[in-house]
C-alpha cells in the first residue's frame, strides 16, 4: 500500500535529501473548482532515491520549499502552475529549473505536448489516463490516484536525459537554459490589472466610457473574488459585466432590470456595483487593443508572422515556440515586443526582425 508523507519530522527528513540531490522531479495536484486561490493537494517528488507523495493538508511545507532552492536541478512539465502554486504556499520559486515541456518544443516536438504523449513518444510507455479529473483534495486518495501520482514524476529524468541529448545535437541548450530561467522571475506570477483587463477582449467592442466601466467593474470583481476565496464568476458573470458597462444603470431599480442579477445578489452587491459605476473615470486606464488591426497593423502583422513562419520552419519547430500569434497582433498594435527583441528569439529573427519592430515602435510613438 502506497503511504503518503503527512508529518513534519518525515518532510525535514525528505527535504535535506532533496536539498542534496542532483535532480528531482516535481510535480503536484490541486482543486480550484470552488476558490480563487487553488488547493495545494498533493506535491510528487522524485529523487535517485525514489519517489515521495507528500500530503500538505495541515502541513508547514516551507522547508520543502527552501529545499528546492538547493542547486540541483528540478524537472517539472508544463509547470509554469505548479510554480505559481508553490510560490503561493511557501514564498519562494523552486530553481534551476528544466521544463521538459519547454526542452521539447525547442527540440521540435509540438508545442503544447503533454506529459503522457512526451513519454509514449520518447520513451515508449502508456501511462493510465482515466486519473487526470479526480478530486484531489478528497481522503483517503484510492491505490490508483497514488500510482497515477507516481507517474507524473516517475519518469521526468529520463525524458529530461532524453532531451538534453537532442538539445546538445541541435546547440539549444542556451535556449532551453534562458527560457526555464524565464519562470523564476516572481513578476510573472504577481497580480497585474493591465494583463487580467488585456484578457477579456469583450471590451475592445465598448465605447471609452464603457470601457472604462468595464474595467472598474473586472477589477472590482477581481478584489472581492480573491477576499472571498470564490472563483470569479461565482462573484459576477462575465456577460453581466459587459451588460453593466454597454448599459450603466444608476439605482438599484435599474440593476433589477438586468438578466443574471437576482434580488439577493442586489441585496448584497448592488450599492458596490453602483459606486464602482459611478466612480468610473471618462476613459480606461489601461485601453484595449482595437477588434481589428488597422491597416498598417495588418501589414506588420503580416511581415512579422511571415518572418516567423520562415525561420520556426528552417528550425523545425513551431511558430509559436518563437512567437503566439496573439503576441505578434499585440506588437502590432504597439505592445512592447518582450522577449522577441532579447536572447535566442532575437539571435533567430536577426537584422530583419529588429527592423520591423523597430518600424513599428517608431509609428506607434509618432502616433501617440
Amino acid at each position: 500500500m502506497t503511504k503518503l508523507l503527512t508529518d513534519g519530522t518525515a518532510l525535514a527528513a525528505l527535504s535535506a535529501a532533496i536539498a542534496a540531490s542532483p535532480w528531482t522531479g516535481l510535480d503536484t495536484e490541486f482543486v480550484r473548482e470552488r476558490t480563487y486561490y487553488a488547493k495545494l493537494c498533493l506535491i510528487q517528488t522524485a529523487t535517485p532515491e525514489g519517489i515521495t507523495l507528500t500530503d500538505p493538508l495541515g502541513l508547514d511545507i516551507g522547508p520543502l520549499g527552501q529545499a528546492l532552492t538547493g542547486p540541483g536541478i528540478k524537472i517539472l512539465h508544463s509547470g509554469r502552475q505548479d510554480l505559481e502554486l508553490l510560490l503561493q504556499e511557501t514564498g519562494v520559486l523552486p530553481a534551476p529549473l528544466f521544463d521538459t515541456q519547454i526542452a521539447a518544443a525547442l527540440a521540435g516536438h509540438d508545442e503544447q505536448i503533454g506529459y503522457a504523449n512526451l513519454v509514449a513518444k520518447l520513451l515508449e510507455v502508456e501511462l493510465a489516463k482515466d486519473v487526470t479529473r479526480t478530486n484531489w483534495a478528497a481522503r483517503p486518495l484510492s491505490e490508483r490516484q497514488l500510482a497515477y501520482a507516481q507517474d507524473d514524476v516517475r519518469y521526468l529524468d529520463t525524458l529530461r536525459t532524453a532531451l538534453l541529448a537532442e538539445l546538445e545535437r541541435l546547440g539549444r541548450v542556451t535556449w532551453l537554459v534562458e527560457d526555464c530561467a524565464a519562470l523564476n522571475d516572481p513578476a510573472l506570477y504577481r497580480f497585474s490589472p493591465e494583463q487580467l483587463v488585456r484578457r477579456y477582449r469583450q471590451g475592445s467592442g465598448l465605447s471609452a466610457p464603457g470601457q472604462a466601466v468595464f474595467q472598474a467593474l473586472l477589477l472590482w470583481r477581481e478584489e472581492a473574488a480573491r477576499k472571498a476565496d470564490l472563483p470569479r464568476t461565482w462573484m459576477l458573470a462575465d456577460a453581466v459585466l459587459v451588460d453593466l458597462a454597454a448599459r450603466p444603470p444608476k439605482t438599484r431599480a435599474d440593476l433589477g432590470q438586468r438578466r443574471g442579477l437576482d434580488e439577493r445578489l442586489i441585496q448584497r452587491l448592488g450599492d458596490q456595483l453602483l459606486a464602482v459605476i459611478h466612480d468610473a473615470p471618462e476613459r480606461p486606464t489601461h485601453p484595449w487593443p482595437a477588434a481589428r488591426l488597422r491597416p498598417e497593423e495588418e501589414d506588420s502583422y503580416q511581415a512579422l508572422t511571415a518572418l516567423i513562419d520562415a525561420r520556426a520552419q528552417a528550425l523545425g519547430i513551431q511558430a509559436g515556440v518563437i512567437g503566439s500569434r496573439r503576441t505578434l497582433k499585440d506588437i502590432a498594435q504597439g505592445a512592447p515586443p518582450g522577449n522577441l527583441a532579447q536572447g535566442w528569439r532575437a539571435d533567430v529573427l536577426e537584422v530583419e526582425g529588429e527592423r520591423l519592430m523597430t518600424e513599428i515602435a517608431e509609428r506607434h510613438a509618432h502616433a501617440s
